[in-house]
């Protein structure tokens, strides 16, 4: 049997990860922090993933194990016969993965695996092997770093004392590369690009932006807000830009792409899914950045003398978020500072112009409810 580690025991490690590695035949040990977590999995070693669905089918994943991630001796021990590691940790704790895999790497020049880095950004596996370079190691030669895009709705639903979560029925996993790897239902591509930003944009961008306008409407909830036929709108008018800037860059055909928007869509209306908008709308600074899902289309659709109006708004609405550290950073800037740190993210001056004229139009309409 084929062996994996996967650094994150969270709800995508845990209900969407495993899942494939349970069908690809594949031994799945979590690597973790969390030491309740941790314990959890260690005393049970089985758990089950509850698909929110009509058919409300339940899979049970088994002989699962887990490692504390600072536990650097059992994980050189772990990590000698494994075929895989995945990380499903979040963009900015990839730094630590990469500090605890060039621990290992450094001295064991003979490991053969592939590392796969499942996170919400474009690009993860190539930037989680720059975390592990930085620490001025030699990567053993048949280790190689996949980049990857992922697309499964998983939201928080975590019971005390229970591993079971509950994920949306559908998912895609897309990865780079030139061989086969064995993993069932995963997609593999020689060029990632288009599939990676198609993802980012139409349902990450149009997630963010969904979960924004919620928030500023009093909604609370994803399938609420775009029940709004005032939100659904707006989030349609986004993605339809997204299209524009998809069809133009990498020519992906039109009519798939708009099956893509409703297929989308259909997804955030799942009440069973009770995703909440403070959870999608987390790190609001890095989704406003230059290459990310809210204003990657914008000098594309503005050269093709189109105005970005959604992708405008979108950016406002992320700039009213509050709800975590990037959030209250965000609430306490004034104009100027806002406009400053536009400009710091790679903004041209008439596009935060537009940016903070929404801003204020957004301002004057939030409700609560």
């Amino acid at each position: 049997m084929r062996k994996a580690l996967c650094f994150g025991a969270g709800n995508i490690g845990r209900g969407f990860i495993a899942q494939v590695c349970q069908e690809s035949n594949i031994k799945l040990t979590f690597v973790d922090v969390n030491e309740t977590l941790l314990a959890l999995i260690k005393e049970k070693n089985e758990y089950n993933i509850h698909l929110l669905d009509e058919s409300q089918t339940s899979i049970l994943i088994k002989n699962v194990d887990a490692i504390h991630s600072q536990d650097i001796e059992k994980l050189t021990v772990a990590i000698q016969d494994v075929d895989f590691i995945f990380t499903a940790v979040g963009p900015n704790v990839l730094k630590h993965v990469g500090a605890t895999l060039a621990k290992i790497y450094g001295n064991s020049p003979q490991l053969s695996h592939s590392v796969i880095a499942c996170e919400n950004m474009v690009g993860g596996s190539s930037k989680l092997r720059e975390h592990v370079l930085s620490h001025d190691i030699t990567l053993p030669k048949n280790v190689q770093f996949l980049d990857a895009a992922v697309d499964r709705i998983v939201p928080m639903s975590q019971v005390e004392g229970s591993l079971d979560v509950k994920v949306e029925p559908s998912f895609e996993w897309i990865v780079e590369t030139d061989k086969p790897l064995g993993l069932k239902d995963v997609i593999e591509v020689n060029d990632l690009e288009p599939y990676i930003k198609r993802k980012l944009l139409m349902v990450n961008g149009a997630h963010a932006f969904t979960a924004y306008l919620g928030l500023i409407y009093g909604y609370e909830m994803i399938d609420e807000a775009i029940s709004d036929p005032m939100i659904e709108k707006a989030v349609r008018g986004l993605i339809g830009e997204h299209r524009v800037f998809l069809h133009h860059t990498f020519k992906l055909d039109e009519k798939d792409l708009l099956k893509t928007e409703d297929k989308v869509v259909k997804r955030f209306k799942n009440k069973l899914l009770q995703d909440d908008c403070v959870r999608v709308g987390r790190t609001p600074i890095r989704k406003l950045a230059k290459h990310e899902r809210l204003s990657m289309g914008i000098d594309t659709l503005l050269s093709l003398n189109k105005e970005p109006y959604f992708a405008y708004q979108a950016c406002a609405a992320a700039t009213l978020y509050d709800h975590d550290e990037e959030g209250n950073r965000l609430k306490q800037m004034n104009e100027n500072e806002l406009t400053q740190l536009l400009l710091e993210l790679n903004f041209k001056q008439n596009s935060i112009k537009e940016i903070m004229n929404n801003r204020n139009s957004l301002l004057s309409q939030s409700v609560t409810k």
